[in-house]
């Protein structure tokens, strides 16, 4: 596992969850794409998988069953499949993306280098353990797509390294791993969306990473900031990144008013700004599809509308905040990032006994959790209520951007490769003063 402040010498392995405790996963199928190339690893016992295709793994009573050719294993603890060369992998079905998101689904993903499968917490544990190079293979057109230009999959694959080397999250390094395989940390769909532009974009990057005051950069990323990102301390806990500001998604010379102003706020999130790199004057949104990543929903990215019901976000609020919400009266955006998006959110109510309370929600993050079951694309919203008299029917959002907004936009990242900025020109507009430096061969 990756040491945190310690910059490597050499390219190191990493260890990435594929199925975690709190998926609740209870079963689970694989398939070796060459059988007779991987070492199998069923507790103490080691044997080859020549004759081993697929296999389905069945937690019962806090153990893993399952049979091979009619022979059946019971109360194992761990598998681990070792490839015996680099030109195999191992389809695991069904892996969830989009975990805790609203565009969650299932898939099958094909992993290369080491698998492990455990149980933990009486569910199924899955990591995969390979060099951090073929990582980024899989995360630079897991993230986007494989039709983005060589600038955006050699600017994400940067990216991608950068943040991992930073290794200041550490959110799962108690599960024994160091990151996850979803956008909690970042996307890793194992080899199914490899293409010879994301072998090449790691290559032509190999070692390189982004870095200010002689540290690695934590560099954070969003989809869409929808026209201005946002800065790191509005978002997260810890002291100001300077390579993470309030600065327009735009060429130099343009600017954008101060959206810490609800006036401002409110005008700009409700235009379509054509200046902006991740507008969809300068990426289409009918044309976005084949350059966003494959599991990413078809939609609007820049600027969008969603509606609730009062009852839906009643129950949401119950079943997020656990308070007595009988009805909501108001939402109000009493505090905003530079980016438009709320660091504060006054939520006025009935409860169960019709008496009015309010409360307050602090962080983009927590204001997306609570305003739509689903999560909601961004925080940086006009809220309109629906209905006449004190209790809405409805509320409108309408929105600017997908993701938290800070450090590169996506869209904005492609926006700008196709007009042809390089790879050094995007990092330096999203990450201003920070060194592009390889730090290994």
């Amino acid at each position: 596992m990756l040491n945190p402040g310690i910059i490597p010498s050499s390219e190191p392995s990493i260890r990435v969850g594929i199925v975690l405790p709190h998926d609740g996963q209870k079963k689970i199928s694989t398939f070796l794409s060459n059988m007779c190339d991987y070492e199998m690893a069923v507790d103490a016992l080691t044997f080859s998988t020549c004759e081993v295709a697929g296999i389905l793994f069945k937690i019962e009573e806090n153990a893993i069953n399952f049979s091979i050719n009619g022979k059946e294993y019971k109360d194992v603890h761990k598998i681990v499949f070792r490839p015996r060369s680099d030109k195999s992998h191992i389809t695991l079905d069904p892996v969830i993306s989009g975990r805790e998101f609203h565009w969650r689904k299932y898939i099958s993903v094909k992993l290369p280098g080491i698998v492990e499968i455990s149980v933990t917490r009486k569910n199924l544990l899955v990591v995969n353990e390979l060099p951090l190079e073929q990582y980024l293979t899989c995360v630079a057109t897991s993230e986007m797509g494989a039709a983005c230009p060589p600038a955006l999959i050699e600017a994400q694959t940067v990216v991608a390294r950068s943040w991992m080397l930073a290794n200041v999250e550490q959110k799962h390094v108690t599960l024994g791993f160091d990151v996850c395989n979803d956008d909690c940390c970042q996307r890793y769909q194992g080899l199914n969306n490899v293409t010879e532009n994301s072998k090449k974009g790691a290559m032509v990057t190999r070692g390189k990473v982004i870095m200010f005051d002689n540290k690695i950069c934590d560099a954070r990323y969003s989809k869409s900031c929808g026209g201005k990102m946002e800065r790191f301390e509005n978002l997260w806990e810890g002291d100001a990144l300077p390579y993470m500001q309030n600065l327009p998604d735009m060429p130099k010379g343009n600017t954008v008013p101060n959206l810490t102003v609800e006036e401002n706020a409110r005008e700009w999130i409700q235009s379509t700004p054509k200046e902006a790199f991740c507008s969809s004057f300068t990426v289409p949104e009918k044309e976005l599809k084949k350059y966003i990543g494959a599991c990413d929903d078809e939609g609007e990215y820049f600027r969008w509308t969603v509606e609730i019901s009062n009852e839906e976000l009643a129950a949401n609020l119950r079943d997020k905040l656990n308070l007595p919400v009988k009805t909501v009266l108001d939402l109000q955006t009493r505090k905003r990032g530079g980016s438009g998006r709320l660091l504060e959110l006054g939520i006025v109510y009935l409860d169960f006994e019709d008496k009015r309370q309010e409360t307050l929600v602090l962080k983009d993050y927590n204001a997306r959790l609570v305003l739509h079951p689903k999560f909601l694309f961004s925080s940086a919203v006009v809220i309109e209520k629906i209905g006449s008299g004190e209790i809405p029917r409805r509320f409108i959002y309408k929105g600017a951007g997908w993701g938290h907004g800070s450090g590169m936009c996506q869209i904005g990242a492609l926006g700008m490769s196709l007009k042809g900025y390089s790879t050094e020109e995007i990092l330096a507009h999203y990450y201003p003063g920070s060194v592009y430096k390889q730090i290994y061969k």
